[in-house]
C-alpha cells in the first residue's frame, strides 16, 4: 500500500510516524527525568524586562519543579542579574513580595541583613555575634541569567552547556525581526491545572482542535469552508518549531468584536487577516504565528499585539499555565474597551482548552490505552515529546 504524502512528516522524516507510549505523560520515574535532563539544564524564561523596567525593580519567579524561588532584579547599573530569593542568615525570602521596587538595597525582615542589587551582601545587623561571618562570601547565590529581545532566561546549571544565545540561535533572528518595542504588560492569568505539562503545550502546538473544541469562539477566525484544518505552516527549528494559523476564507467578527476594533487592537480580529512582509520587518506564516521555545515558552505574535505563554511541571500530573499579553498603551476609554474586549476573546478559549487538558490527563492515567497518535498536522506536539527523549537521553 503506497503511504498518501504528508507535507511536514515527509519533510521532517526524523521525528517519525509512530505511536507514542502514554508512559511519557503518567510516569513519575520519567517526570524525575524529565526535571533533571531538561529543567535543570535548559534554559528558562522566568518573565519580561517590563516587568521590572527600572533600574531598582524587582520580582520573584517561583520554579516548583527544582524547588527554587528566584529573585530577578534590574541592577542600579541596568544589568539584570537573578539570585536565589534566600538570605544566607537562615533562609529566609529576601523579597517577600511578587514584585516591588528599592532604592539600591533590599533588607531581610527576619533580621535585617541587607543586599545591594549586585547581590552583595553588604550589612549584618549585629555584625559584632557573627565572628566567622566573611560578608564578601555571604552574598546572594547568583544564577545564570540573560536577555534576549524583551525576554529574560535563567539557567540553573551550575555551569550552562551553551550561552542564551546559542540556545536561541536556531529561532533569534527570525523572532528578532518583530518589532518587541511600544507595548506595555496588559492582562496576565494564571491556571493551576491537574495535568501532565506535555499535554497542555501540546495542546497549543497544533491548531487542527480549533473547529471542534473552540467552535463557538476562536472557530469564527480559522474558518475554511468545506476544507479541513491546515495550518499556513510549521518549521522546526532545532528543538524550538513555530506554526503558523492560515487565514480564514472570509472573516466576519461578532458584532462586540468589530466594535471593539474601532477602537483599538484586538486578540480576535488580529486573527482575521494575513499581513504581508514590509521590507525587513518580520515575516507573517498565518494570520498569528506561534512560537515554541524549548522547552516551555511560547511567543504569540499578533498583528499589533503579542502574547507569551510559561507553562509549569509541578508533578507529573500537574502544571502551572501563565499567560501575559502585552498591547500598546492605553489611551482613552474606547482603547480600554478593546483591550478588555480582547481579554475575554483570550480567556474563553482557554478555559474550553483547561477543561479538555484534565479530562485527557485522567484518562491517560487509567492505563485503558498504552499509546496516543499525532497526524501531520500535530507534528510540532511531536516534536516537543521528541526533544524531552532526547534530552532524558543524554542526546540533546
Amino acid at each position: 500500500m503506497t503511504t498518501p504524502p504528508c507535507r511536514f512528516m515527509d519533510q521532517y522524516p526524523e521525528e517519525g510516524r509512530d505511536p507514542v507510549d502514554v508512559g511519557r505523560y503518567t510516569s513519575n520515574e520519567y517526570f524525575d527525568k524529565e526535571r533533571e535532563s531538561v529543567f535543570r539544564r535548559k534554559w528558562l524564561n522566568v518573565g519580561n524586562i517590563l516587568e521590572a523596567p527600572k533600574p531598582g525593580d524587582y520580582f520573584v519567579a517561583d520554579i516548583e519543579i527544582l524547588n527554587a524561588s528566584l529573585l530577578i532584579i534590574h541592577g542600579k547599573d541596568g544589568v539584570y542579574r537573578a539570585f536565589h530569593n534566600m538570605c544566607s542568615h537562615r533562609g529566609a525570602p529576601v523579597a517577600w513580595e511578587k514584585k516591588g521596587s528599592c532604592k539600591g538595597y533590599l533588607a531581610c525582615r527576619f533580621h535585617g541583613w541587607v543586599y545591594d542589587t549586585t547581590g552583595k551582601l553588604v550589612q549584618i545587623s549585629d555584625a559584632a555575634n557573627f565572628p566567622n561571618v566573611n560578608a564578601e562570601e555571604n552574598g546572594l547565590t547568583a544564577v545564570h541569567c540573560d536577555v534576549w529581545e524583551n525576554f529574560i532566561f535563567v539557567n540553573m546549571a551550575s555551569e550552562p552547556e551553551e550561552t542564551l544565545a546559542q540556545f536561541l540561535a536556531p529561532v533569534s533572528d527570525e523572532i528578532s525581526r518583530f518589532d518587541f518595542s511600544g507595548f506595555t504588560p496588559a492582562f496576565s492569568y494564571r491556571i493551576e491545572e491537574n495535568v501532565n505539562w506535555k499535554t497542555l503545550q501540546e495542546a497549543q502546538l497544533e491548531g487542527w482542535h480549533l473547529p471542534f473544541l473552540h467552535e463557538k469562539t476562536l472557530a469564527r477566525a480559522v474558518k475554511l469552508e468545506g476544507n479541513q484544518y491546515r495550518h499556513a505552516g510549521i518549521e522546526l527549528h532545532g528543538l524550538h518549531g513555530v506554526l503558523g494559523s492560515p487565514p480564514p476564507d472570509s472573516f466576519v467578527p461578532p458584532p462586540v468584536a468589530e466594535l471593539a476594533s474601532r477602537f483599538g487592537t484586538g486578540t480576535v480580529q488580529a486573527f482575521g487577516a494575513k499581513l504581508e512582509n514590509k521590507g525587513e520587518g518580520y515575516r507573517f506564516r498565518g494570520s498569528f504565528d506561534f512560537w515554541h521555545i524549548f522547552p516551555n515558552f511560547f511567543v504569540g505574535l499578533l498583528n499589533g499585539l503579542y502574547f507569551t505563554f510559561n507553562i509549569w511541571p509541578v508533578a507529573a500530573d500537574r502544571s502551572v499555565w501563565e499567560i501575559k499579553g502585552y498591547y500598546p498603551p492605553v489611551n482613552n476609554a474606547g482603547e480600554l474597551f478593546a483591550l478588555e474586549y480582547s481579554k475575554v476573546g483570550l480567556r474563553d478559549p482557554m478555559m474550553e482548552d483547561c477543561y479538555t487538558h484534565e479530562l485527557i490527563s485522567a484518562n491517560l492515567k487509567s492505563g485503558a490505552k498504552k499509546h496516543i497518535h499525532f497526524q501531520d498536522e500535530e507534528i510540532l506536539a511531536r516534536h516537543l515529546g521528541n526533544g524531552v527523549d532526547l534530552c532524558v537521553r543524554g542526546l540533546a
